[in-house]
């Protein structure tokens, strides 16, 4: 069936982040190490047996998860580089990102876009990542975890390709600690961040962190400005019992950079080569590459709001009960013109308008018990819980007349008037999950995890004139099931071996905010099978992993145009991820990894609109990625770490046709860093050091225009630490 439906531009967006420096050079060892070894501050070792809460509830480590996971720390995404959220997400293996002002949190893994990879803050779930997620400033988070593949079973509908959670820096009682950074560089790029921890008592801990952000963009008056705090404070009466209150204030203006336009080979005088090619023989044409097609007072701002209240507590050894309570406020606007259309027949560039407002009011609990027992003698974990929130979300929104402008010169102008269509959207959702972790013996572990869940959801449209559009409006519930299930198995003392199966579910379409009337449909479902290895490697100075993976996704409907939806059988991804890290010697290190995905539609065919991609390539989805990163220290005696790293995406197809394709690319990264004294340190760094021209992201919402990566930026930062 196909049915047609008018695109909502998403409204996830491009916090661009704060931190553009690399961190002092380290004075100690790193944790676990001699006292004559150093900790290489633009790497970290991947230490296995860590306990990253992103994989599971259960405490489980890397090495015990039956599944990947990936992380990021500050340090890392200080040293090179990453002011986003997106761009430290994307330096991860098999991972690229989309850019756009639209969805900025767009992301592609396991062969999967969009709302197939889910976006949490802190472990929450805030609403869909392409209607709400604003990441904020790198400065302030503490690190980036990636949990790939189906995750519904822990976080609900959503989580097919993966999870990605964006985790802010805490509270702690290990010491007082402060950090100050400075940044300049190209495209009038500023970063400034301050922040720190203060042991107040034995009880009590507080931490607040600030950092702004404003840069003119590379495409002329598109840059983005923010404005992140994240504070909170933690009180610990005993070893059993912690209470932790935080909040995180975010202001911002998105880039408002939404693309290049193609254009025929007829009036591209001076193409960009080997970016793209396209079965009409589009192209981008060097001249445009700077220019601003958006009017003048476009807008892409918000502002929120985000308190949590966090209590644990252990009455005894064997039990221990947590929750977490929050509120999130949002208000965000965009207001642009997006779709830049090149006409044969005038020569100009034809421009749409599009505006959206939001207000996003969620209240929401989670809660859970945690045992440790023996169950038939054999060591056992179980955490059950329950996960309820509370969404008002209001839409207003509306298509005013676009207009025609110059190719070379555009007259940017005004939007023009806001006439207005509110859409409130609401939900209930009740969840009940459970995990489990049982030792069938002392190197078997079996992990096993399952969630149900009701989800009550409320769509009223109104017409431009405020009445009740009864037609397009609906009540709806969805009950969605997941399980995983998975076995871990020591090897040997440093090598673990694992399989997995799990289950996900997710809208059909869009997201639940852009679901119509018409599409009753229930979720659609997916599945993964994963095995893989991790293993430690030359005495704990290295580590490997490998995995391999088939996932299918069953029941979708898919975009084929800017107005039009299709119901596709499924689509099936599988793919081969390997990574590894190394202390080669105590002063340099290197990490690297290659990924591998065949992803295919199944059953596609749309007569209405002559596309037929039955066993073509998801858009956006590379067969190859790869990424090294090496990091020297202390070189020739001085005070002084240089590195880089070389991050390359294979072909992709920009289109469900695949009649786009765009091309493969390599960018690179490479800094410097001069401890002043060992507690201030100056970097300079070079990003896309070769001015490498290339397509970052070809939306199918805008198929007229696409996306271009950044040019050569370079930059200074003044890191210090006290």
């Amino acid at each position: 069936m196909t049915m047609k439906v008018r695109h909502l531009p998403r409204t996830a967006l491009l916090a661009l982040a704060a931190t553009a420096a690399a961190p002092a050079l380290a004075q100690g060892a790193a944790p676990g190490s001699t006292a004559d070894e150093i900790t290489v501050t633009g790497w970290r070792l991947r230490q296995l047996d860590v306990i990253v809460p992103t994989g599971s509830r259960l405490d489980l480590s890397i090495r015990e998860t039956p599944a990947t996971l990936d992380r990021i720390g500050a340090d890392e995404m200080l040293t090179r580089g990453f002011r986003t959220v997106e761009e430290a997400t994307g330096s991860l293996p098999g991972i690229i990102s989309g850019g756009s002002p639209g969805d900025p949190s767009l992301f592609s893994m396991r062969g999967f876009t969009g709302e197939q990879i889910t976006i949490l803050h802190n472990g929450l779930y805030l609403g869909p990542a392409n209607m709400i997620n604003r990441p904020g400033n790198s400065f302030n988070l503490a690190g980036i975890d990636v949990l790939k593949g189906p995750g519904s079973v822990l976080y609900g509908q959503g989580a097919v390709g993966g999870a990605v959670n964006i985790v802010n820096k805490r509270p702690d009682f290990a010491r007082n600690s402060s950090q100050a950074l400075a940044a300049y560089g190209d495209f009038d790029t500023v970063s400034l961040g301050l922040g720190g921890n203060r042991v107040l008592s034995d009880t009590l801990a507080a931490r607040v962190d600030a950092s702004y952000h404003r840069s003119n963009g590379f495409v002329d008056d598109t840059g983005p400005h923010s404005f992140n705090v994240t504070g909170g404070l933690r009180y610990r009466s005993s070893s059993t019992l912690s209470v932790e209150l935080s909040v995180d204030y975010l202001r911002d203006r998105l880039s408002t950079y939404y693309g290049t336009p193609l254009l025929p080979a007829g009036a591209a005088t001076d193409p960009i080569p080997g970016i793209l090619t396209s079965a009409s023989g589009a192209m981008v044409d060097r001249r445009t590459r700077f220019v601003n097609y958006n009017v003048a007072d476009s807008r892409a701002n918000s502002w929120q709001v985000w308190p949590r209240l966090a209590v644990t507590w252990s009455p005894s050894d064997t039990v221990t009960l947590a929750n977490t309570a929050y509120y999130f406020h949002a208000d965000r606007q965009w207001i642009n013109a997006e779709n830049y259309t090149y006409n044969p027949g005038t020569g100009r560039i034809d421009r749409d308008r599009f505006f959206v407002f939001h207000r996003q009011d969620l209240v929401g609990d989670q809660g859970s018990a945690t045992f440790r027992h023996h169950l038939a003698g054999l060591s056992n974990k179980l955490v059950v819980g329950f996960d309820y929130s509370h969404l008002d979300f209001v839409r207003s929104r509306g298509f005013p007349d676009g207009d025609s402008v110059d190719l070379l010169r555009p007259v940017r102008g005004s939007f023009g008037p806001l006439d207005r269509r509110v859409s409130p959207t609401r939900w209930d959702q009740i969840a009940l999950f459970a995990e489990d972790a049982l030792d069938l013996t002392a190197r078997l572990k079996l992990v096993t995890g399952l969630r149900t869940e009701r989800l009550f959801l409320t769509r009223e449209n109104f017409n431009l004139d405020g009445s009740f559009a009864a037609g397009s409006s609906f009540r709806r519930v969805y009950k969605p099931f997941n399980w995983r299930a998975g076995l871990v198995y020591d090897l040997t003392p440093a090598v673990t071996a694992y399989a997995s199966y799990s289950t996900g579910q997710d809208p059909v379409g869009a997201n639940l905010f852009l679901v119509n009337a018409g599409q009753n449909f229930a979720l659609s479902n997916s599945r993964q099978v994963e095995a893989g290895v991790k293993a430690s490697l030359l005495g704990g100075r290295g580590s490997l992993t490998l995995a391999a993976y088939d996932i299918e996704r069953r029941n979708i409907l898919t975009q084929v145009a800017i107005d039009t939806v299709s119901n596709i059988g499924r689509q099936r991804s599988r793919g081969l991820e390997l990574s590894g890290e190394a202390r080669l010697t105590p002063h340099w290190a290197v990490t690297a990894s290659g990924t591998y995905v065949d992803a295919r539609y199944g059953n596609f065919v749309d007569p209405n609109y002559g596309v037929a991609a039955s066993g073509n390539r998801p858009p956006n989805v590379p067969d190859w990625t790869a990424n090294v990163w090496t990091s020297v220290q202390k070189i020739a005696g001085l005070p002084l770490e240089a590195g880089g790293g070389v991050k390359f995406v294979g072909e992709r197809f920009g289109n469900t046709a695949n009649t786009l394709v765009l091309r493969p690319y390599a960018t690179g990264i490479v800094y410097a860093t001069w401890a002043l004294t060992p507690r201030l340190s100056l970097t300079g760094r070079v990003n896309n050091v070769w001015n490498k021209s290339f397509v970052q992201w070809a939306d199918i919402y805008y198929p007229a225009q696409v996306m271009l990566g950044e040019p050569r930026r370079a930059e200074v930062s003044l890191l210090a630490r006290f």
